[in-house]
């Protein structure tokens, strides 16, 4: 649970200034989903996708405390459970399309 808040406080601070990747240190990945981050393009691509809608989002004027809580509660419930580069990818790229529609 420690990491999980730690990753979705760093996807925030950084989601404001910048593509998400800078948050995971990849020479020491914190769980299964950044070693399958830093492990794939793919996932990567959709990583910094889902940064980019995000950070739209909040341009957008979409309240942060929502956006926020909704974006923990995605990590924990969806993105968390992911084991494969596939099921990372399809879970960013959704998400990104929520984002995208707020």
């Amino acid at each position: 649970m420690k990491n999980i808040r730690l990753f979705v406080a760093l996807f925030l601070l950084f989601g404001l200034g910048g593509p998400l990747l800078a948050a995971i240190n990849c020479s020491n990945p914190n769980s299964n989903v950044e070693r399958l981050i830093c492990t794939s393009s793919r996932a990567s691509v959709a990583h910094e996708q889902l940064a980019f809608s995000y950070n739209l989002a909040m341009r957008r004027g979409v309240d942060i405390k929502m956006l926020q809580e909704s974006q923990i509660d995605w990590y924990e419930n969806v993105l968390s459970v992911c084991n494969d580069v596939n099921c990372v990818v399809q879970a960013m790229d959704e998400r990104s399309y929520e984002l995208e529609n707020y």
